[in-house]
């Protein structure tokens, strides 16, 4: 086997890339070191040199928005075709921040590449990467290796983590690791180098300010000043590493910061109140999004609340708070959510006169559209598209077309899925479609809109718009899911199979995925894959009917009469319902006992009746 370390080389990352089989690929996953792609970083790059070097620029076409996104060196040679308003805004004009799976795609986006280049080699030996001190790696580099792990191991790809604790196969624990594996797997990597660390900023002193160098020496920055200890400094350097991956939505990421920095916190704003209120705006999006709502919620309480005096940003806190309560709390409040609402408005009132009439406007639209989330939340939904429409009309009067382009686009969506909520089904249309005139490659818009056709039958136009919501993404398991639905519906049961399989490979933990392939499969005449689905998808939920009901009937049909019954036990005892209590029925008939099933068709009678 040949061992490769990996190396952010250019021409070493090309060199590996063309070794013989029997590859044992050596990477880095310090966090501290890599940033959140550690260690895949390095996998990929050799990945993107080889590919290239093949003409394989299908492959990198298809995945360039995570090759983007991960290769930092390389980010000016791998432009984006389909860049939505979120990629694209900054500042003020940035009101969407991503999703928090939007980073989970970017992950299924360079796991399918690997894969791809794996069997593109035509290598006949298995492959060996190795996540060298996997347990110092972060969320990304996590799931990255996990799900490389899952998905690599049936085309010829193990993934080795070692850590301080020793070393395991990924996805296979208990299986042993040869003696001289390990041993191979533990080699020393080198720390940061401080010199070049401290020549950065001299060459860049505003480099705190400057996001793209900060992704790329803020990690050595950070070590260099807790190695001269440093403390206030590395916790300003760190605020800035939060700032960087709430942009990028690494939301794990930036939330690993917040304990180091917020002991150093007011001495690093001191009484600049914008400073204030940008960095706690970014602290507590990396809270609430990694579900941490109750500790967000005091430290702006307790960092802004007493601090800030200037009533256009008491208002912005109190946005912030009723977001807290309402969006991202386990139990949301709706009295403390209106109650923070109608403060931020009284504030911004207050404010009039002392700022700008666009920032006044952009500001009660804003905090208006929350107020929409919170009616629908009251059920008041006529208020809510109200809401969502005064505001959109009211931000294009005093702003023109132009600016503010993503929020406006966004209270159009907004007013869509209102519409879709009171079953306005076509309004709800006219309304993504001007959402999606102004920010065209938003994939969520398409598949929203795929299941509204779907809704109305409509299902060639929905799987249209389902095919647009994959363009304009990496992949994500929930619109595959969607499309196969609608396959289904079609009678297009082998197509419907292939995009639920798909969509399984992204997240195998889908048991409605699970059931509805299992039905794909014996529309098919594949019975024992439709049964090994069901039983799978009871594996992850036991109380779901539908799987059982359908294992009971194929079990019934195999005249497996005693493990159908005791399916059908299970299912009336979940939900006594008379098709329930028929079936039941009939496997008693089957079975001999007239009297049984006698007795359950005079309950299903009983329940009809009632």
């Amino acid at each position: 086997m040949t061992m490769i370390t990996a190396t952010t080389s250019a021409a070493r990352a090309n060199d590996v890339a063309l070794k013989p089989p029997g590859r044992l690929v050596l990477l880095d996953a310090r966090f501290a070191h890599g940033g959140a792609w550690a260690g895949v970083e390095q996998l990929i790059e050799m990945a993107w040199h080889d590919l290239r070097a093949r003409g394989r620029v299908d492959l990198l076409a298809r995945n360039e928005y995570a090759l983007h996104m991960v290769l930092r060196r390389h980010r000016d040679a791998i432009p984006i075709r389909y860049a939505s308003l979120t990629d694209l805004a900054a500042g003020v004009e940035r009101t969407r921040n991503f999703p928090l799976d939007r980073a989970y795609r970017i992950g299924h986006a360079l796991v399918d590449l690997i894969l791809a280049w794996r069997v593109d080699t035509g290598e006949a030996a298995r492959w060996t990467i190795v996540a060298q001190r996997f347990d110092e790696a972060q969320n990304l580099a996590t799931r990255f290796f996990h799900e490389l792990a899952r998905r690599g191991a049936a085309i010829g790809i193990d993934v080795l983590a070692q850590t301080a604790g020793g070393t395991a196969w990924l996805g296979a624990p208990d299986r042993a690791v040869p003696a001289e594996l390990a041993r191979q797997a533990t080699v020393d990597l080198p720390d940061h180098d401080l010199a070049t660390a401290a020549q950065a900023l001299r060459d860049h002193p505003d480099l705190l300010s400057q996001m793209m160098l900060v992704d790329r020496h803020g990690p050595a920055i950070l070590a260099m000043h807790d190695a001269n200890r440093d403390d206030l400094l590395a916790a300003r350097t760190a605020l800035r590493m939060i700032c960087l991956f709430n942009h990028f939505g690494y939301y794990h990421e930036s939330a690993g910061f917040v304990d180091r920095v917020l002991p150093y916190f007011d001495a690093i704003v001191g009484d600049d109140e914008d400073s204030r209120w940008n960095y706690l705006g970014n602290i507590y999006q990396g809270l609430v999004m990694t579900g941490r709502a109750d500790e967000a919620r005091g430290i702006v309480e307790a960092r802004a609340a007493a601090q800030l005096s200037r009533p256009e940003l008491r208002a912005k806190m109190h946005y912030l708070l009723a977001m807290a309560h309402l969006r991202y709390a386990d139990a949301p409040d709706l009295a403390a959510t209106e109650q923070h609402l109608d403060a931020a408005l009284a504030d911004l009132a207050r404010a009039r006169g002392t700022i700008p009439e666009s920032d006044d406007a952009f500001l009660t639209v804003f905090i208006e559209n929350g107020l929409a989330f919170l009616r629908v939340r009251q059920g008041r939904r006529d208020e809510a598209l109200a809401l969502c429409q005064h505001g959109y009309r009211r931000l294009t009067e005093t702003l023109g077309e132009d600016k503010h382009r993503l929020h406006r686009s966004v209270l159009q969506y907004n007013s869509a899925q209102v519409c879709t909520m009171l079953g306005q089904l076509d309004l709800a249309l006219e309304f993504y479609a001007r959402a999606i005139e102004m920010d065209p490659y938003y994939s969520e818009y398409y598949n929203e809109v795929g299941n509204v056709l779907q809704r109305q039958e409509r299902y060639d136009e929905a799987l249209a718009a389902y095919a647009s919501a994959d363009r304009y993404s990496a992949p994500y398991p929930e619109l595959f899911h969607n499309r196969g639905v609608c396959e289904a519906r079609l009678d297009a049961w082998d197509a419907a199979a292939a995009s639920l399989t798909r969509s399984l490979d992204l997240d195998p933990d889908q048991p409605d995925v699970l059931v509805l392939r299992a039905e794909a499969a014996e529309t098919l005449g594949r019975e024992d894959a439709a049964l090994a689905d069901l039983d799978a998808a009871l594996a992850i939920d036991r109380d779901l009917v539908a799987a059982r009901v359908n294992r009971a009937v194929i079990r019934y049909r195999r005249a497996d009469y005693a493990a159908a019954l005791a399916d059908m036990d299970v299912v009336v005892a979940l939900d006594d319902d008379p098709d329930h209590r028929d079936n039941r029925g009939a496997i008693h008939r089957a079975m001999g006992n007239a009297a049984l099933a006698d007795r359950e068709r005079a309950a299903a009678a009983a329940l009809r009746a009632a």
